[in-house]
């Protein structure tokens, strides 16, 4: 079968990405500055005690809305994910 090419065209999509490491390696730093970059309001779903908030005031950092999950049934996860959107 052979290959064709056609000519490339830029398309709508959303980003899809996931970020993984070991604790401390910097995913919620890393997450911030992503959504920094993508020049709207940030709303963060934290599910470690707070600790995206040690973030706030740091130098580059830019301002969010947090909210801390105790609980962490998927139903919660759609809760907080509606919460954001509504907000």
């Amino acid at each position: 079968m052979a290959l064709t090419f056609k000519k490339a065209t830029r398309n709508q999509a959303k980003a899809r990405l996931a970020l993984a490491g070991p604790s401390g390696s910097g995913k919620t730093y890393t997450a911030l500055l992503l959504a920094q970059e993508l020049g709207r309001r940030i709303a963060v779903i934290d599910t470690e005690r707070g600790s995206s908030s040690k973030y706030v005031g740091e130098e580059g950092m830019p301002e969010f809305d947090v909210v801390e999950l105790e609980s962490f049934s998927p139903d919660r996860y759609i809760d907080a994910i509606k919460a954001a959107e509504e907000a």
